[in-house]
């Protein structure tokens, strides 16, 4: 008997060391992190009381969410960021359902609703990260960015509204903090468009009250988006502290705004950026992609331009832009012994059965993590 629990004792050692032997050896070894977002369109021209009204059939738009689904599923990413998903919840769960991962969203805008019931009927749109089982996904919290009351049970609001959701994700037994976001759509600030509206102004097809109401309105988006940027930071710096974060949305601001400027200014990398230099990158492409020649064009020319600032925002509408983004942060642990950034590039542009999967087109980025 005295032998029997010796060699049990032993055996229980030789066990103990193996599996600290195989936990050692994960801690210090390397894991890849594929992430993707994409705005994958509600279809609505956000204009209506009782109902919004929107550019497509259902035929077209279970179209759509086929090719959505074959492209996610040919690029496997580890985590997903969505905006404008709709309506919530059915279109998050389904999605989840579909492509086998866990699920977490909140409602972002949803006009005057009760549950189900209110208006716009066809309105209850948000964000939603979707994540593999394996990486243990923890829901972290919600901040409201912008506008009125919206909470994924009620919503009261008659404006735009707009929000950061986040969740936890573990790797090597440490977390990493994942926040997805959908800022407030309005006409930028970039040199381009001030330009365009001057040359109206100046060419006599436009008063100075208008023009100077115009750069008033742009003025006031830009203001928006920067308490937008102010805030998603303070989440972040309350939430993930000292660890480290992947960001990710439809930000609505060119690279070189003030808004992405701030982001990045608070200690965020620009994953695209990082590994392509020079590259455009365009995630709002109205040259390439089918659902801005179909869809908004035709509803284009069905508006006759009237005043400058309708003139200024179809101008725009028709500019191909970088709007989406995956930031790496804090800095410190971007570096080839901690977390490196292995790619990035601009997906979900294939046309499958006819359509493109949204009217923006999906950032991709691969990571390694090496040590954190």
């Amino acid at each position: 008997m005295k032998k029997y629990k010796i060699f049990s004792i032993i055996l229980f050692l030789l066990f103990f060391i193996s599996a600290e032997s195989k936990s050692t050896q994960f801690s210090n070894g390397k894991t890849s992190l594929s992430i993707l977002d994409i705005n994958i369109w509600s279809g609505l021209n956000y204009k209506g009381y009782l109902k919004m009204g929107e550019y497509e059939t259902d035929v077209i738009r279970e179209k759509r969410y086929q090719t959505l689904i074959k492209q996610i599923t040919e690029l496997n990413p580890d985590i997903i960021g969505v905006h404008e998903a709709n309506k919530l919840p059915q279109y998050a769960v389904k999605l989840a359902s579909d492509i086998g991962y866990e699920v977490f969203f909140h409602v972002g805008v949803g006009g005057i609703h009760l549950g189900s019931i209110g208006i716009p009927w066809n309105l209850r749109e948000g964000d939603a990260i979707l994540v593999k089982k394996r990486l243990n996904p923890e829901f972290i919290g919600r901040k409201q960015l912008s506008g009125g009351y919206v909470s994924n049970w009620a919503t009261f609001h008659f404006s735009d509204a707009t929000q950061v959701i986040g969740i936890r994700v573990t790797i090597h037994n440490k977390p990493i903090y994942v926040y997805a976001t959908h800022w407030h759509a309005s006409l930028s600030s970039s040199s381009e468009i001030i330009s365009k509206a001057k040359e109206l102004y100046k060419n006599g097809e436009t008063s100075e009250e208008e023009y100077r109401s115009l750069l008033s309105d742009i003025n006031e988006g830009v203001k928006w988006r920067i308490s937008e940027c102010e805030k998603t930071i303070e989440f972040i710096q309350q939430t993930a502290k000292d660890n480290p974060f992947i960001l990710m949305g439809d930000f609505n601001a060119e690279s070189e705004s003030q808004e992405i400027k701030k982001l990045l200014q608070f200690d965020m990398i620009d994953s695209f950026h990082f590994i392509n230099k020079d590259s455009l990158g365009f995630t709002w492409d109205p040259i390439t992609n089918l659902n801005h020649k179909i869809h908004y064009l035709k509803n284009d020319n069905l508006n006759e331009e009237l005043n400058l600032y309708s003139k200024i925002r179809k101008y725009s509408k028709n500019i191909p832009k970088r709007i989406d983004y995956i930031f790496v942060g804090p800095k410190s642990f971007i570096s080839p012994d901690k977390i490196s950034i292995k790619s990035s590039k601009v997906v979900m542009k294939k046309i499958i059965n006819g359509v493109h999967a949204s009217d923006h087109y999906g950032i991709f980025t691969e990571l390694e993590i090496i040590n954190l």
